[in-house]
């Protein structure tokens, strides 16, 4: 079953709740410790998926989210290069999971606006599980993040 418009309306408000606890926790976590990488990542997290469901740079919703999540892993990736992030487990699956869910949309965006598909079928299934259960995993990763080098 795939998440049709006016719950998609609930699930991205919980999305946003989600990613502001985990900027608290990390925020809160990270109060004495020197290493402060995951609380620069989740507030880039956070920004990004609260600016994306106000902003629309583009007028379609799956290419706008894709644009989003591509800006939002140039983001991590510069601040990484620039040694402001550190590597950390968090920080990987984020870029394995927004590169996923970029995928997911473009998909989605190429079967409704190419092929001109309007008949549910199992891919709007999979997308809409698939980018919920990533933006989900994304958010426990920032809470249970593990440094590689142990290091805070």
């Amino acid at each position: 079953m795939y998440v049709t418009e006016p719950l998609m309306v609930y699930v991205q408000a919980f999305t946003q709740w989600g990613f502001l606890m985990a900027f608290l926790y990390c925020l809160a976590s990270t109060i004495n410790k020197e290493n402060k990488s995951t609380v620069y990542l989740s507030t880039l997290m956070l920004f990004s998926y609260i600016s994306s469901g106000y902003i629309s740079l583009l007028e379609s919703l799956y290419l706008n989210s894709a644009l989003y999540d591509f800006f939002t892993i140039l983001a991590l990736l510069t601040l990484q290069h620039f040694k402001i992030l550190q590597r950390s487990t968090a920080f990987h699956f984020i870029i394995f999971a927004l590169t996923i869910n970029a995928v997911l949309a473009l998909i989605l965006h190429y079967d409704l606006y190419v092929l001109y598909n309007y008949e549910p079928w199992w891919y709007w299934s999979v997308y809409s599980i698939g980018v919920n259960m990533f933006d989900v995993l994304m958010i426990l990763s920032l809470v249970l993040n593990k440094n590689l080098k142990n290091n805070g």
